[in-house]
């Protein structure tokens, strides 16, 4: 009798311990959303890369009379921050550049004429852009609930841009070369979302400081240089479509 009452008192202790065991794992032990009793943030998705493109640049590009094909890539550094870099060709912009080609032709018109040449009719000029661009930031998620790359984001941004603009005259061919450098420094506003798995949009505004240089090339052009630079406010916004992966 006193060996089966130890052995029922042994039994019943084990099972004390092991229920004991059981119930304080799955106290301590993390789960789904949770630790340590506390509820977590929202879990990253899977992988922290885009590749991205800007379709509106296809429209109209970031400097006058030009389009842009933009690729882009952002990457996921820690759960609220990122890092990306872009790179664009920049073309020309064919309405645009048929209106700027129309107002130019229409100046040098009027100039020649007003020099005594009055049976000079129209001179023809044409405006074509050629280029590239390149940028790089750093994103600053803001939702505490949203990990990268989803939510409300502050962006410090570079970016520098050059492009030459190639003006030919019908009667005079090519006479001269426009190039154009801005560098830029802005901070953007934003917010970048995921839909289902991989879609990604993203939208974005801001303002920046911007400092352009110039040089010509070609017939005519020494007085072109003092022409007005314009502000050096930059006023930015856009549109960025990609995948995530």
């Amino acid at each position: 009798m006193t060996f089966l009452f130890r052995r029922r008192r042994l039994l019943s202790v084990g099972i004390g311990c092991l229920v004991t065991f059981v119930a304080t794992a799955q106290t301590s032990s993390p789960s789904a959303g949770s630790s340590s009793g506390v509820v977590s943030e929202e879990a990253p998705r899977k992988g922290g890369n885009i590749i991205k493109i800007a379709p509106l640049g296809w429209i109209h590009g970031s400097m006058p009379f030009t389009t842009e094909t933009r690729v882009g890539y952002e990457r996921r550094i820690a759960p609220h921050s990122s890092v990306g870099v872009s790179y664009s060709r920049m073309g020309t912009n064919y309405p645009f550049s048929f209106l700027g080609s129309f107002a130019l032709s229409a100046a040098i018109t009027t100039a020649i004429t007003a020099t005594g040449h009055v049976g000079l009719t129209w001179i023809d000029a044409s405006i074509r852009v050629s280029g590239t661009r390149w940028q790089a930031y750093y994103r600053q998620y803001l939702s505490k609930r949203r990990q990268a790359p989803e939510g409300w984001y502050l962006s410090p941004q570079v970016s520098s841009a050059k492009v030459v603009y190639a003006v030919k005259l019908s009667d005079f061919g090519h006479i001269a070369d426009i190039n154009v450098t801005n560098r830029n420094v802005n901070l953007l506003f934003g917010h970048q979302r995921v839909w289902g798995k991989h879609f990604v949009f993203d939208v974005f505004t801001g303002l920046g400081y911007r400092k352009q240089t110039r040089s010509f090339q070609g017939i005519g052009v020494s007085q072109l240089n003092d022409l007005p630079h314009g502000t050096h406010l930059k006023f930015s916004s856009g549109l960025n479509i990609g995948w995530a992966f």
